[in-house]
């Protein structure tokens, strides 16, 4: 529960949605006795029978208030009806309620941030499958959505999230939620602990694992001293925030900037159609209703990897070996400037010097799936184990050239996926 001050005390917050809707009384909760099913969203018992909830809430300078509200009723015939509604009200009056876009009102929801931005309500929430953020502008009904990851971090007019590309940080603008300049990371940022060193500076730091006898205290003073040995990456200033996809261009500049690299054929494709793909598209567009997203581990970006064991299949030992080369030559680059952001150059070059860097942090990972056939713990593809899949992309037409050609060979090569099995 968020608002321009800080975090709201929920009983403030419930004063304050009585005060919007002419009450001198706080607004009434409805307890429900605690069932047996699990809400996924909340880790927490769905309750049993007739209950409201208020999960969250933010209040503007004006008095107007919006909350998220879930009511459950009365099982019948075994299904237990359940309702997450955003709602607003000022000046006396309920001003109408949106509901909350779920795969299952049943699995529940988590509020992790809500805030006014003029006339614009922004709510940032998780649900059983994943954490959404919604933008409203009450009364209005309309909505917008945008996917978020699970580990997300909030700083001045922008949230902040581990990518589900490995090594790789994206944003939104907020209200807006326009992407924000995708940001490399210097290590894998699956498995690591990510939140705000300070205004404008993120931390990436070792998660600690589990040991016996560790008690909730223990473990978080481990956390809290494995962040002496985090990794600060500085965010864009203000101005350099903002992005738009601009395929062409930057495709065209990726070969310019890695002509010193001596690429082998289709290369600077493959590069950057498979691994570059958040610097030139938008993989999850903004949306106005609730839809599942693609399957784990359904990227093409380790498709370098592939082809290396296409050409080596193929008895093109020569050009394989050529290709593992090409990586190392990538991954060895000097004089690549790691926050490019900084530096105030114009929108679509700082756009390919941070795509330059993620493809250097990358291109060591891929050399060294290339020679082990195993991808490092905790990344994962299943690119090729349904036909459905592999259709999809090889169906997507914006993609580079050279891109398409790679995977036309490595589908008739018919590949297993890298994680089969495992």
């Amino acid at each position: 529960m968020t608002d321009s001050t800080g975090a709201l005390e929920h009983e403030a917050l419930l004063a304050a949605i009585g005060r919007a809707l002419g009450s001198d009384a706080p607004y009434g909760e409805v307890e429900g006795a605690p069932g047996n099913a699990l809400h996924l969203g909340t880790m927490k018992l769905l309750p049993a029978g007739t209950s409201l909830e208020v999960l969250g809430g933010a209040v503007d300078a004006h008095g107007r208030v919006a909350w998220v509200e879930q009511r459950t009723d009365a099982p019948e015939g075994g299904y237990v009806p359940v309702s997450i509604d955003v709602r607003f009200a000022w000046d006396g009056q309920p001003r109408g309620q949106v509901e909350v876009p779920t795969y299952n009102p049943f699995f529940g929801c988590r509020v992790g941030f809500m805030r006014w931005y003029g006339d614009a309500l922004l709510v940032i929430y998780r649900e059983k499958h994943k954490t959404l953020a919604l933008r409203l502008h009450p009364p209005a009904e309309a909505l917008t959505l945008a996917t978020l990851e699970d580990s997300w971090v909030f700083d001045d007019d922008a949230v902040y999230f581990r990518s589900p590309h490995h090594g790789l940080l994206e944003g939104r603008l907020l209200p807006s939620l326009e992407q924000a300049l995708p940001l490399p990371a210097p290590t894998s940022v699956s498995s690591m602990q990510f939140f705000l060193h300070a205004p404008g500076m993120l931390g990436l730091a070792p998660r600690p694992r589990l040991e016996n006898g560790d008690t909730r205290d223990t473990y978080q003073l481990r956390l809290k001293k494995a962040r002496e040995l985090a990794w600060h990456i500085p965010l864009p200033p203000r101005e350099a925030r903002a992005f738009t996809p601009r395929p062409e261009a930057l495709w065209a500049r990726m070969h310019v900037l890695l002509a010193s690299t001596v690429p082998p054929a289709f290369g600077v494709d493959v590069l950057t159609g498979a691994v570059a793909r958040s610097f030139w598209r938008e993989e999850l567009p903004l949306a106005t209703s609730y839809a599942s997203r693609s399957g784990r581990g359904s990227s093409p970006e380790y498709l370098p990897v592939y082809w290396y064991q296409h050409l080596r299949a193929d008895n093109r030992a020569e050009e394989a070996d050529a290709w593992l080369h090409w990586l190392e030559r990538v991954a060895d680059m000097r004089d690549v400037d790691l926050t490019p952001w900084l530096r105030g150059h114009d929108a679509d070059e700082t756009v390919a010097r941070a795509a330059l860097v993620f493809l250097k942090v990358r291109a060591r990972v891929l050399a060294n799936a290339c020679r082990t056939g195993r991808l490092p713990e905790g990344e994962w593809c299943y690119l090729f184990t349904t036909r459905e899949r592999t259709q999809r992309l090889e169906q997507d037409a914006a993609q580079p050239e050279g891109f398409r050609e790679v995977l036309r060979q490595v589908v008739e090569g018919r590949p297993k996926s890298l994680s089969e099995g495992t």
